[in-house]
Formats: C-alpha cells, structure tokens, sequence
C-alpha cells in the first residue's frame, strides 16, 4: 500500500557535529517536541539528520488525502517556526510511494521506492523549504505553491505572509487591531525570522554552493511577496513598519524558543 511520505534533511548537519555546537542537542529537543509525536495516524522515524514521517492510517475518502497533506505541510510548518532565530534550516519533500517499517526484536527496519526516490531526489535540489511531488498536488488544497521544476512544487508555508501579501494587499502600515485580533502578530515573526536567515545568507555565505541555495530560495519568496519582502528589505527585517504603535520586541524575544526546561528534564 502506498504511504503519503514526508522526508525532511536537516541541512549542514555534519558541520555542526564537526563544530560540537550545541545546537544539535537543541535541535533533537526541537524534534523530539513537534506535534507530529502526538498525531495518532502518523508514524516517525528519526535517525541522524532525517526524519521521515508517514501515515499509518490508510485513507479512505479524497478528504482524508486533502487532511494528510495539510498535516504533513503543518508539520514541516511547526519545524520551521520552531528553528526560528537559529541557524539551523533544512529541506524537506512530500511525496507518495511504497514505504514499509516494521520491527524485529525492537530494531526498527524501513525501506521502499518512497525513501530512495527523496533521497536521491532530495540532493539535486538548489533551494531550502518544502517540496511537493507532483503526483500530490491534487491533494494540496490549503497550501500554496509554485513550480520548481518537472517533478516538484515549492509549498508556501508561510500562511501569514501570504495574509500581508494577498489579504491586505502588501500595503502598510496596517491597524493595530487587524493584527492583535487575528493573531497575525504572534505567528508573522518566526516566518519574517526565517525569510531574513535566507536573505543574509545569501549574501554573506562563503561556500559559494550553499550560496546559491539561500539566493534560489529567496528569490521564490521573493517574486512570491514582492510588497512585503520590498517592506522588510526597506525596514532591515524590523517589523516595525508593518504596525508602528505595536510592541514586536516582545514577540521577537521570543525566539530562539528556550528548550533547556525540557533537556533538564531529559536527565
């Protein structure tokens, strides 16, 4: 039975290993805390810099293919808002294929077309963020995408700056209210956070390869939000302009989110 499969790599992981940052124990934290664990129709699987996530859940209407998807894109979501303010970023594809995981005397064993297919897939592409096959997008119903190339779309995760963009037309500043009341405030950060890691980046990254991943990808945000990535260039990623009278220094302060509560607890 084909499985809808999610494969996220976390990119630049054996330069932190290399490093010994303490963001890989961050990251794990982060990983070990998503709110995949808690879905009962998925299963993960983490080992080193990848986690695949699956349902184990077969589906039996075309809404439950529209649900899968729209969980499967939430939680790369719930990742990249919880890397936010670190230097941590990863490229992850949704795809659909055989996958099979089982256990022999506690030793997981997985494999299948699905796997192979993203992982080789995976590493021919230049850019970061979310990718969907094209023989999902049928089922992506409350993402928005792009092309990127024959085989894949980029998924728009970043349902706030679609809201600034498209809803209140790039146009600022807004109401004070229009943001307090929609919550706007809350979630914008983590997105405008990871959207300026990728633009300084690509500006100021050495290794000319990694470069041109961060440049490709900013570009897709770019020519997606053109009014809002023109305020935040214009505003040095301050989301002050969006609403002046607001305090965004405590929402900002919120992130890097502070985990250590949780590896105190890991031992």
């Amino acid at each position: 039975m084909d499985k809808y499969f999610l494969y996220i790599d976390i990119l630049g992981f054996s330069e932190l290993v290399q490093n010994n940052s303490p963001e890989i124990d961050e990251l794990y934290v982060i990983i070990a805390s998503l709110n995949v664990h808690r879905h009962e129709v998925f299963k993960t699987i983490i080992f080193s810099d990848t986690i695949l996530i699956y349902n184990n859940k077969e589906p039996k209407t075309q809404n439950d293919n529209y649900y899968i998807v729209m969980y499967l894109c939430e939680f790369v979501q719930d990742l990249q808002h919880r890397l936010a303010g670190r230097s941590i970023v990863f490229r992850a594809i949704i795809t659909k294929g055989q996958f099979i995981h089982y256990e022999i005397n506690s030793i997981p064993c997985f494999y299948g077309s699905a796997l192979v297919d993203t992982y080789n897939s995976e590493k021919k592409i230049q850019a970061m963020g979310l990718f969907i096959d094209d023989n999902c997008i049928k089922d992506c119903n409350i993402f928005n995408f792009c092309d990127y190339n024959e085989k894949y779309k980029f998924v728009f995760i970043t349902k706030m700056m679609d809201k600034l963009e498209f809803e209140y037309g790039g146009y600022f500043p807004l109401k004070q209210f229009e943001v307090e009341q929609t919550e706007l405030d809350y979630f914008l950060i983590p997105e405008i956070l990871m959207i300026e890691k990728i633009y300084r980046n690509s500006i100021k990254q050495l290794d000319e390869k990694v470069k041109l991943k961060y440049l490709n990808t900013f570009e897709i945000y770019k020519k997606r939000y053109p009014n809002t990535i023109q305020g935040l260039l214009q505003n040095d990623f301050s989301p002050n302009f969006i609403s002046p009278k607001l305090n965004w220094d405590i929402k900002v302060n919120r992130f890097p989110e502070d985990f250590t509560y949780i590896k105190r607890m890991k031992k």
